[in-house]
């Protein structure tokens, strides 16, 4: 983005990566920029000794292709991938993939995600991307359980294959419920029905029905489980929940 051989020395490599960063998600500040110059947005004499070198042309095709980079991470190549019952179901409400990229990109949520590797440990993008997803699930009218149960699915199954396939891993996980296990790692989330009618799978009754993920050197196993198997994940240890671990152990999941 530098349109001439400048060193850009005033700004140590924090605060330089901030205005980058800053500069790339705020179109508005871009637009300022362009309009009124770099002294009119500059917070001090280090930010304008960076900003007086943008290419401005170049700048937007940087933002775009930030934007495009974001999206195509995730698992499966991309958050569209990774959150495909998700997405369809905002796209259903009028909230279409570019309104919730601009979202994301805008939002806290995104701050706790770490794409320099030197600016500190962070979540993944699934994990910060369904954080937003569920915070704006809270403000859609009605009953939103379908739509939250889906995105957590959805972030639990990304988050278990990136556990079964790296380690270590590049991430820290925020998502509370995911145990250690001889083998791995294994989590326990209960949905509806419906829900799980929706994503291909099958249950019955008309109460939340107990659902399972494993990550091993095998791979992922996940599912619908008896409430036998779900003793396993009890906080407090009892016989029940000792013979489900046991049970678990000799199939290679626990």
């Amino acid at each position: 983005m530098a349109r001439r051989d400048e060193p850009m020395t005033a700004l140590d490599g924090e605060r330089l990566t901030e205005l980058i960063m800053r500069l790339l998600l705020d179109g508005g500040l871009r637009e300022r920029l362009a309009a009124e110059g770099a002294a009119a947005v500059a917070a001090d004499e280090g930010e304008l000794e960076c900003l007086d070198t943008i290419d401005l042309e170049e700048l937007d095709a940087a933002a775009r292709r930030f934007r495009s980079t974001i999206w195509r991470l995730g698992t499966g190549g991309s958050l569209a991938t990774a959150f495909p019952h998700s997405l369809r179901l905002f796209a259903a409400a009028g909230v279409g993939d570019a309104e919730l990229l601009d979202g994301f990109l805008a939002s806290p949520r995104f701050g706790r995600f770490r794409l320099v590797p030197y600016a500190g440990a962070g979540v993944s993008v699934e994990e910060a991307f369904a954080g937003f997803l569920l915070d704006l699930a809270g403000t859609r009218p009605g009953d939103v359980a379908f739509l939250r149960e889906t995105v957590t699915h959805e972030l639990m199954v990304a988050l278990f294959t990136a556990l079964a396939c790296e380690q270590p891993l590049s991430f820290v996980i925020e998502s509370g419920g995911i145990v250690e296990t001889g083998r791995g790692h294994a989590g326990l989330r209960r949905y509806a029905p419906e829900a799980l009618a929706s994503w291909g799978e099958s249950a019955a009754g008309g109460g939340p029905v107990p659902y399972a993920y494993f990550a091993t050197p095998a791979g992922v196993t996940r599912g619908v489980v008896s409430e036998r198997v779900a003793a396993a994940f009890a906080a407090t240890p009892s016989a029940d929940s000792r013979a489900a671990r046991e049970a678990l152990s000799r199939r290679g999941l626990w």
